[in-house]
C-alpha cells in the first residue's frame, strides 16, 4: 500500500481507534479543570441576558446541555454545548508554567470568541474574551464561581476598550446532570 492509500484508508475509517477516543475523566484527575467533567444543563432551565443595556431578559431553555471532557492531556477540556437552536464548542487549555488560561470557542455559525483569564486555587475562572460578532471596541468577561461540586454560576459582562460596563451581560446557574445511578 502507498503512503497516499494508507492516508485515504485511515481518514475514511469512521470506528474511533484508541489513538481518537476521548480519554475518560478519570485518566486526568490532577487536571485544573476536573470539576467541569461531565454533563451540565441550566438550573431550572433557566437562564438572564441583557442586551440593550438596560432590560433584562429571563429565558428558559430547556435540556440545554454542555458535556465537559479532557482532550488528550492533562491540561485541557473540551466542552460541547447544546442549547436547542444554539451549538457550540469550549476549548479550555491551561499552561503550568504561566498559570495562564486560554480559551477558543465557537458557536451558532459566526461567533468565534478568543481569550485567556485565569484559574484560583478553587477552581474558578475568569476570562476575557472577544468575540468577532459584537462590536471591535468591547470584550467580555467570563467569571466562572463554584457554588459547591455540583454547581456553579457563570456570568459575562461586556465592557468596553476603556474598561467600563456597557450594561450588557448574561449568565445561569449550571448543575451537575445525574445519571439513573445517581452518579
Amino acid at each position: 500500500m502507498t503512503l497516499a492509500g494508507g492516508l485515504v484508508a485511515c481518514a475514511s475509517s469512521h470506528a474511533p481507534t484508541a489513538a481518537t477516543r476521548a480519554p475518560a475523566a478519570e485518566a486526568f484527575p490532577a487536571s485544573p479543570f476536573a470539576r467541569f467533567f461531565g454533563t451540565w444543563t441550566l438550573q431550572d432551565d433557566r437562564f438572564q441576558q441583557v442586551w440593550d443595556t438596560r432590560t433584562v431578559e429571563t429565558l428558559t431553555i430547556p435540556n440545554h446541555l454542555t458535556n465537559c471532557a479532557p482532550v488528550n492531556t492533562g491540561k485541557s477540556v473540551l466542552c460541547v454545548v447544546d442549547a436547542g437552536d444554539l451549538r457550540g464548542h469550549i476549548l479550555w487549555a491551561f499552561d503550568d508554567a504561566s498559570s495562564e488560561l486560554r480559551h477558543l470557542s465557537h458557536f451558532g455559525t459566526s461567533r468565534l470568541g478568543t481569550g485567556g483569564g485565569s484559574l484560583s486555587e478553587a477552581g474558578d475562572l475568569t476570562i476575557t474574551i472577544r468575540f468577532s460578532d459584537e462590536p471591535e471596541q468591547t470584550y467580555r468577561v467570563y467569571e466562572y464561581q463554584w457554588i459547591d461540586d455540583d454547581a456553579y454560576s457563570m456570568l459575562s459582562t461586556q465592557y468596553n476598550e476603556d474598561g467600563s460596563k456597557t450594561g450588557n451581560w448574561y449568565g445561569g446557574t449550571f448543575v451537575r446532570v445525574q445519571d439513573a445511578h445517581g452518579e
